[in-house]
């Protein structure tokens, strides 16, 4: 039975009321909120988070696919380090799927295959977008940022695979070219008409008729759409119940784009129970649909972070000139000097895969790796020890001089779970939030840009969703 084994997804700690854009332009207010990645976050860190709650040591991962329409890197695989971070094997198999905010949905039809074709067991597939709508454009305030993972397999399924359909077909309606930063669209409703409702509408009646499953059967609907009301109107033209859209995620987060499918579907499970049928659609020069059913696994599962209280909660941004910076649309300096490939190369179990050494004389943990035990003194009888993502701060303290966008920056002394002790960058909360034995969780940040590149690194932050 293909399926669902797995799911998690990640959302900012930040959000953007669209009253205060609309302020910002003068314009009408419209409701809800965006999600906004923080000035270390892009789409690569935040899918090393969401991907880290489907990796499971007892479940050995043959694929993993990155699918995004906003990575750091034009040329260099982001899949290969979201797998690095997550401490995966080199014999991996891994393809980053990008061009369209259908890459999500076309990444699962990619994991699909290959565990049917028996050439994967289990595949991770994320998605994680930080995509820009121009200042004072209708895209702004719609935008938010997200990632979401799910884990397919061909046992224990949490939600098991009864059909999928897809069409493609050439249509303009949202595009970005490789010299724009900021996402272009056709409004209108021609361009909902013919360039989403069309064409997903057709890929979800063909599952629906492959599967012999009336439209009035289905619980949930995990659709991506170009605003807020294009889903529902597809629903009732589906036949479905218009109440079964996840329309939370567009109220409180935004349209995310690639992740948007799995984060709709990530949010179905949390809340479904066995038996339901769970319709996931893609759209984006043409469109994927797929059709779930949650067995009775799903009861059972517990996601590593709460999706609905991610949803709920976060930290409301202050200022629109506050988002500009964290987005860069303000030019920021580059602080940083160039990393070369001959250090990443000599500490990347270190500092990626974190990793540090457990002393064979009297056990204790040590962080950075070490030939000398600091606790025994015991020369070369070091092992390799992975190190915990969570964990309890020491000590910190705030430093007030760090070159980057947010001051002060808090610095936390952090006691691994397991064992292990890192001084590390503390993100997502000023010195208020910091206390001594407050738990934590590792994060994978961007710490500075150095010699044209991104550099990389853990920080700790409040474990504010940890389930």
């Amino acid at each position: 039975m293909i399926g669902i084994t797995a799911y998690g997804a990640y959302l900012p700690r930040f959000r953007l009321d669209r009253s205060v854009i609309a302020r910002a332009w003068g314009t009408r207010p419209s409701s809800g909120r965006k999600a906004v990645a923080s000035y270390d976050e892009d789409a690569l860190t935040m899918a090393v988070e969401a991907a880290l709650d489907v990796v499971d040591a007892t479940a050995p991962i043959d694929r993993l696919y990155f699918a995004s329409t906003s990575a750091p890197y034009l040329e260099k695989q982001v899949a290969s380090m979201v797998a690095t971070a997550c401490d995966l094997p080199r014999t991996l198999g891994v393809a980053d799927f990008t061009g369209s905010v259908r890459a999500g949905t076309t990444a699962l039809r990619a994991a699909l295959d290959a565990v049917a074709a028996g050439s994967a067991r289990e595949a991770v597939v994320v998605a994680a977008d930080t995509r820009l709508g121009a200042p004072e454009s209708e895209q702004e305030p719609l935008f938010g940022d997200g990632a979401a993972a799910v884990r397919v397999g061909d046992a224990g399924a949490l939600a098991e695979l009864v059909g999928s359909a897809s069409v493609a077909e050439e249509f303009t309606h949202v595009w970005r070219t490789d010299g724009q930063q900021f996402v272009q669209a056709f409004e209108g409703k021609f361009s909902n008409t013919y360039g989403y409702a069309r064409d997903l509408a057709e890929a979800a009646t063909e599952v629906l008729r492959q599967a012999d499953v009336p439209a009035r059967q289905i619980a949930r609907l995990a659709l991506s759409a170009p605003d807020d009301r294009a889903a529902v109107a597809l629903a009732k033209r589906l036949g479905c119940d218009p109440s079964a859209v996840e329309g939370a995620l567009i109220e409180h987060v935004g349209i995310t784009g690639a992740p948007d499918p799995l984060l709709g579907l990530a949010l179905a499970l949390t809340g479904t129970k066995p038996g339901d049928f769970i319709l996931v659609g893609g759209y984006g020069e043409g469109a994927d649909a797929f059709l779930f059913r949650a067995t009775d696994a799903i009861g059972r599962y517990r996601p590593r972070h709460d999706l609905r209280a991610q949803l709920e909660g976060g930290t409301p941004l202050p200022s629109y000139e506050k988002y500009l910076k964290y987005r860069r649309i303000l030019p920021q300096e580059p602080v940083g000097e160039a990393i070369t490939n001959v250090l990443e190369f000599q500490e990347l179990r270190q500092d990626m895969r974190l990793y540090g050494s457990r002393c064979l004389a009297c056990d204790l943990v040590q962080y950075p790796m070490a030939r000398v035990c600091i606790g025994c003194g015991a020369r070369d009888r070091m092992a390799d020890q992975r190190l915990g993502h969570r964990g309890r701060v020491f000590t910190f303290t705030v430093d007030h001089l760090f070159p980057t966008i947010e001051l002060p920056l808090p610095m936390a002394v952090v006691d691994l779970d397991g064992g292990g002790r890192m001084y590390l960058q503390v993100a997502d909360a000023g010195p208020d939030d910091v206390r001594i034995d407050a738990p934590v969780e590792l994060c994978f940040r961007r710490i500075h840009e150095g010699g044209g590149n991104y550099n990389y690194f853990w920080k700790a932050k409040p474990a504010r969703y940890a389930t």
